[in-house]
């Protein structure tokens, strides 16, 4: 696709959540804000901050944030409309994709003016196949982006900055009179890290990882995600040895790495930690959610700290970090996992990899190190010096085009 000459227009509504406009000013691309586009072709762009609110009555599912006079631009072709929801990766809720056609078709918003930007890959394949042609989707990564941005030497520190990345004297397998460790780190309670983490304890590897649990209690913000004691009925059937008793061992306290400093999974990276280990476990956000592709920043910054790795995740999570120019240690640790669709077959075979992996460490950790530290290096390198670039090139550059293409032409390509 040609990149155009005509002004790259973004036009916000709405105050908190514009992600994307953000990503691209910090990313130095060739964009205008501007509450006044005049008669130019421009893009409306409305943050929807949580997909679910796509449905909502509330704010006629976020479009009551549009101005007088944006809908008359989209039905005459001089606008189109981002839902930016770069914060996200949804699967596919057909409650919540008819909503937003009902509020759409109430407005007179032709769907093909409406562009849906989320971190999931494959989000409009579900939709086609259950809506056919209609609303277009792009793929944007706001919090993987950040990351690359703040990992970057040159570029960063632009995430978090009060929150500086230590660098100086990182490098891994340096502490070399230890015992071999494992790391896992936790976020909000979600179905696969209430399993894993009983399924550590049943083995016996929790003795070996440095293991990170928010539990149930009020003192965890994240503690409300599920109901730890009424599974899915397809999870209960399948994993009913790992719920048993549930109640006995799941964790009222949070249970953190580092409770003084208050380690949370976005906003820092813990150096310390990755530092005292060989191997990680890497627990991502989506398991048992279908139709969803992608990582998060979880993965990137695990990655970065040039370790051995599991991803406990969506599909494919392997695959994307190699897409990114990330090391995944083949020859060292299977990911056969890693393709393998159906959650519910996907997790045992996911537990078989750690623990390959980590009897392999264990039983010689030395080896380990030397078989991995080639790719360690190289991962704890591209972070530094090539993720940015990479994220440019698949990701950023091929969105500045569509929006390019846009402007000059007033179409909306898929």
């Amino acid at each position: 696709m040609s990149q155009p000459s005509s002004e790259i227009l973004l036009v916000p509504r709405g105050e908190a959540g514009h992600f994307l406009p953000a990503a691209l000013g910090w990313m130095g691309k060739p964009v205008t804000v501007t509450a006044d586009p005049g008669t130019a072709n421009h893009v409306l762009c409305l943050p929807v901050l949580d997909f679910v609110r796509l449905g909502f009555p509330e704010a006629n599912g976020r479009l009551d944030l549009l101005q007088p006079g944006d809908v008359e631009n989209l039905r005459a072709g001089r606008a189109a409309l981002l839902l930016d929801l770069a914060n996200e990766g949804p699967g596919l809720h057909a409650p919540t994709f008819e909503a937003l056609h009902r509020n759409l078709h109430t407005l007179g918003i032709p769907r093909d003016r409406v562009i849906l930007v989320s971190q999931n890959k494959i989000l409009r394949l579900d939709y086609e196949r259950l809506y056919g042609a209609g609303l277009r989707f792009w793929t944007f990564e706001f919090f993987p982006l950040q990351v690359a941005l703040w990992l970057d030497a040159e570029a960063g520190p632009r995430l978090f900055p009060q929150h500086a990345l230590d660098r100086a004297g990182y490098a891994p397998f340096t502490q070399a009179t230890r015992p071999a460790r494992f790391l896992c780190q936790n976020a909000a309670l979600r179905w696969h890290r209430v399993l894993l983490y009983r399924w550590f304890q049943l083995s016996g590897l929790d003795r070996d990882g440095v293991i990170s649990f928010h539990g149930i209690g009020a003192d965890n913000p994240k503690a409300g995600g599920i109901d730890v004691f009424h599974a899915p009925p397809e999870i209960e059937a399948a994993f009913a040895p790992l719920l048993a008793d549930v109640g006995d061992w799941i964790p009222r306290r949070a249970r953190r790495i580092d409770p003084d400093q208050g380690t949370d999974m976005v906003m820092t990276l813990d150096t310390q930690a990755y530092g005292e280990c060989d191997f990680t476990v890497i627990s991502e956000t989506d398991f048992f959610e279908p139709g969803v592709e992608r990582i998060t920043e979880k993965s990137l910054k695990a990655a970065a700290t040039g370790l051995p790795f599991v991803v406990v995740g969506a599909p494919r999570a392997v695959a994307r970090l190699s897409e990114l120019g990330f090391h995944t240690f083949d020859g060292l640790i299977d990911h056969p996992y890693d393709l393998i669709t159906d959650p519910i077959v996907r997790l045992p075979q996911v537990f078989s990899a750690i623990e390959r992996a980590w009897s392999a460490c264990k039983g010689d950790r030395t080896g380990w190190q030397n078989r991995a530290r080639e790719q360690a290096e190289a991962n704890v390198a591209h972070a530094r010096g090539g993720l940015l670039r990479q994220l440019d090139r698949m990701m950023v550059a091929p969105l500045i085009a569509r929006l390019a293409h846009f402007a000059e032409t007033g179409v909306v390509v898929p």
